[in-house]
């Protein structure tokens, strides 16, 4: 009897951790970027650097690499962060293979259903940003019970604008940290020996509410992260 409530009980826990990790395709699961130390990323490789602060606009220029290459999993630049209610967000780009763009996604939680407020048609589907080119993002922990992001730049038939985004009903409260990434991702562990990956990018002018933030260096997983005042670089290869 003992035996088989042991074992139900791990298929229980099993379904529940898969619920919670569940979320966009080929990028880990919120929680486990911080689930594991710092040699080594979950379902995947890259670089990561942590932000001590607990602002509430985040603001950075994101130089995309010129030249990327990538084979068995998904290349992602981005940001986020961490809430004292062990809420975590991933906010970025991630690169598309067959339009050879960089596309803007959201993920707050469990949360990933984006609205678009502006720039949804030269920026999605089959547009994106311009490899080589660089992008202005910001970040709204919370705005009227929102997570809003802007990305500004030009896309890949040369239109310069903006698009602007938004997870709603997250009512995020008080952050812990911040981040920034750059990370060639697959869908499980068992996929991580598979993957080839070369690419850098660069995050510079960082700031948190108007304030110059120094990043920290925290994973260097077939990556190398630079800080240098408010700027890092991350460059990935494997």
């Amino acid at each position: 009897m003992l035996k088989k409530w042991l074992m139900a009980s791990a298929v229980g826990i099993a379904m529940l951790f898969a619920a919670f990790s569940a979320g966009i395709p080929g990028l880990p699961g919120a929680d486990t970027h911080v689930a594991k130390a710092a040699s080594q990323l979950p379902n995947g490789i890259g670089g990561r650097a942590y932000l001590n602060s607990t602002g509430s606009v985040f603001t950075a220029k994101i130089k995309l690499p010129d030249t990327i290459q990538i084979n068995n999993a998904t290349a992602y630049i981005y940001s986020g962060f961490r809430a004292k209610n062990g809420t975590e967000s991933d906010i970025g780009l991630q690169y598309s293979t067959l339009y050879k763009v960089w596309k803007p996604l959201m993920k707050v939680g469990a949360k990933n259903e984006e609205t678009y407020i502006e720039g949804k048609d030269q920026f999605t589907n089959h547009k994106g940003f311009r490899p080589g080119s660089t992008v202005q993002m910001t970040i709204y922990k919370n705005m009227n019970g929102n997570t809003r992001a802007t990305f500004w730049g030009t896309n890949n038939e040369g239109y310069t604008g903006r698009i602007i985004m938004e997870i709603q009903g997250t009512n995020v409260g008080t952050l812990l940290k911040w981040k920034t990434l750059a990370t060639a991702a697959v869908s499980s562990e068992s996929q991580r020996s598979s993957i080839k990956a070369d690419f850098s990018a660069s995050f510079t002018n960082i700031t948190i509410d108007q304030k110059a933030v120094t990043p920290v260096v925290d994973t260097q997983d077939f990556a190398k992260v630079v800080p240098s005042g408010n700027n890092v670089k991350i460059c990935v290869k494997k």
